[in-house]
Order: structure tokens, then sequence, then C-alpha cells
């Protein structure tokens, strides 16, 4: 004879078999909290906590590091499971445990001395049972940031970048830190970046349609409020011929055969010119040699008054007389080009120069004539000494 169950009775039948189901999971071990995340700086402790109910025989609370390079654990319980260094008696790593105050709950602290970069990532907590596969093993994860300050990639950065003029390219600067840093490239002469303003923030630098005011030294910045920042310098050359201006375009001298004159001209270009300097002879140029008449130098690079790629270069005429009064040209050449800049040298009535000073006498009178004034002027040229003095009487 056939048994018949009413709904009733059916569905307290399911409420049971599914309470006894329950019943046993709700028996298994298991992690009760999240692992909550930690922030830390380098040198510091880190501790993450992993709240544990239910163990049994079988039984063990494994912590390990997800590390990029394949799963390091670092304990089993209480034991340490990876290379432990004791340093100021404090070892690198511990497992402390606190029990719950109602006894069916334990924490697995992990304990991380001495914090390094290296340390940086997740961490994941989990609940070891014999018989079963790890693929179902109760886990959870939890991560620890260590705070770094930024650091430039030198491999993947630019420190020098070489261009045509009118070509495009960018300049790269690839730093690391935690959080990862900002990047802003500024000049270093001061001047408006290609991007057409004094700042721009990010890893590339866009140049396009390069010119030569491109040219020039470049400061990349990376900063994350990590102290401090990093900082990495690129040099930009542009190809170009050369440019001269000159400090004076005219220079005055008095010409007694004994004083000097020192006419000067900045050069730049790329690649780096070669200069001299010139007088023309009728139609024909020709240049000017070292000699007891004419003396050539390279000054040191002046930062205050340079700008970057920029050289300073020195005429001395000795000896100056009549002849020597007409125009001296400052001739670059490289392979794109020559610049030329002119200095006019032309005749004073009076000596001009460091070696040149001036004086007043004014000396009280005697019994009927007295001095008006004096005007004493004193020419050092060498070994010599020319003096000069204008008196004027009084009666």
């Amino acid at each position: 004879m056939a048994t018949y169950y009413s709904t009733r009775q059916y569905l307290l039948f399911l409420a049971t078999v599914f309470g006894i189901i329950s019943l046993g999971q709700c028996q298994e071990p298991g992690i009760v909290e999240d692992i909550l995340p930690v922030v830390t700086r380098v040198g510091l402790t880190a501790r993450l906590n992993c709240t544990v109910a239910r163990m049994t025989s079988g039984t063990a609370v494994q912590w390990t590091f997800k590390n990029p390079r394949g799963d390091e654990i670092i304990s089993i319980d209480k034991d340490i499971q990876v290379l432990n260094e004791l340093k100021g008696g404090i070892k690198d790593f511990e497992v402390q445990t606190y029990d719950s105050v109602r006894g069916d709950r334990t924490t697995y602290q992990l304990v991380i001395s001495r914090i390094r970069p290296e340390f940086h990532g997740t961490y994941e907590c989990s609940i070891t049972i014999t018989g079963v596969i790890a693929e179902h093993w109760p886990r959870e994860t939890g991560t620890i940031t260590v705070l770094q300050a930024p650091t430039i990639r030198p491999g993947s950065t630019d420190s020098v970048k070489m261009l045509e003029k009118g070509s495009s390219s960018s300049l790269v600067c690839d730093a690391f830190g935690v959080p990862s840093p900002n990047i802003t490239w500024v000049r270093s002469d001061g001047k408006l970046l290609p991007t057409g303003k004094a700042i721009f923030r990010g890893r590339t630098m866009p140049i396009a349609f390069a010119d030569v005011d491109f040219s020039g030294v470049y400061k990349c910045v990376a900063d994350n409020s990590i102290k401090p920042p990093a900082i990495s310098l690129a040099q930009v050359y542009v190809a170009q011929e050369p440019t001269v201006r000159v400090l004076q375009d005219s220079v005055g001298q008095f010409a007694n055969g004994q004083l000097k004159a020192k006419l000067d001209c900045i050069v730049q270009g790329y690649p780096t010119p070669s200069v001299e300097w010139m007088v023309y002879d009728g139609p024909r140029r020709r240049a000017l040699t070292d000699s007891d008449k004419f003396d050539t130098t390279k000054q040191a690079t002046d930062t205050q008054n340079l700008y970057n790629g920029e050289q300073w270069y020195t005429l001395t005429i000795n000896y100056v007389q009549a002849l020597d009064f007409r125009d001296y040209f400052c001739v670059g050449n490289n392979t794109y080009g020559e610049g030329v800049g002119k200095v006019t040298l032309f005749s004073t009535t009076e000596c001009q120069g460091p070696l040149c000073y001036s004086m007043d006498v004014s000396p009280s009178g005697g019994s009927t004539k007295s001095f008006g004034f004096a005007h004493i002027w004193t020419v050092f040229t060498g070994p010599a000494l020319c003096l000069i003095a204008f008196i004027k009487y009084r009666a």
C-alpha cells in the first residue's frame, strides 16, 4: 500500500535534511574574520591577524607570501618555515596566538619586524586539513603596503637625446615608488618646455618639431610625498648651424702702442662648432692666430651668463695702434653651417679697461696762487707708469 505525504510533511523533511547538512558544515574549521590591510614604512613592524574557529586534529594554520616569483610558505602554526634572521634579539618573522574570551576562536598574528621593500605584497592565511586537497582549504588574504620613496629606473629613463631640427620625439622618465609617484618635467634653465608651458606632468613628455631653443637640460622630478623625491636630468641636443652673439658690438681703446683691447663672442651649435677670429683684407678673409699681437682664448663656462651649450671666446689685441681700428669677426663652423658675429674696434682719446683709473687732487694754494682743481690720469702699461697731468691755475 503506497504511502502519501502532505506538502507540509515534505517541506519539513527537506528542512531537516538541509539543517543536518548545514550543521555539519558549521562544524568545519573556518576563517571567521577578514584580514585587514596594513600600510607601513621601511624599518617598522607589520602585523596581520587571521582569526580561525572550530580547529580540530589534523588541521593547522599556514601563512604564505604570494610572491610574484612563486608562493613562499612563511609559517605552519607557530613554526617559521623560512630563513629567520635574529638581530638585536628580534627575529624577522614570528607568529603569536591569542584565544578569544569564549575560547572558540584563535587569532594567529603574523609579525614581521624590520620591514623591507621586498615584504610589500599579498599574504594568505589558510587552514590546512589532512585528507582535503589544498584547493578546498579555507583561506583569506591580506596585504602589506610598504611605502617607498621614488627611485628612477635608469634603463628606461632618457639621459641624452639627440634630435634633428624639425623632428619629433619624446623624453621618458620611468620611476618606481609606493604609492606610484607623480612625474613632473621642467627645464633647468627656466625656459618654457617644448609643450609651450613651464611644467609638464607625466611619464612621457612629447617633443614636436624640434627647434634650436629646445637644446638644454631637462629635469624630471618623481614625487609621491615619501621623501626624498627622485630627480633625473636629460640633456637634449638639437643639431643646428652655429649662432654667434657678441657681448659688445663695438669696443674703444686709446692708441699708444702699449694698451690692450678685448673682444668677446658667445657661440652655440651642435655638433660643437670650431671657432676662429677673422679680419678682412680686401675681399679675402684671414684667420688670426696666436702671436705677440693676438691671443685667442676659450673662457671657462660661466653658468650665470651662458645658456646651455654656449661657449665664450675672447680675442685680445695687444699693443693697440691706429692700424688695429677695424672690424673683427667671430666665426663658428660645424657640419650644418656657419655663424658670424662682428665687433668693431674704434679709437678713443682716453685709456679704456681695468688698467686705467682716475683721481682728483685739490691741494690748498700758496701765498699768491692756488690750484683751482687738478685731474690726474694714470695708465699702467706693464712695468711702465705713464702720468698725464692737466693743471689749471687760478690767479
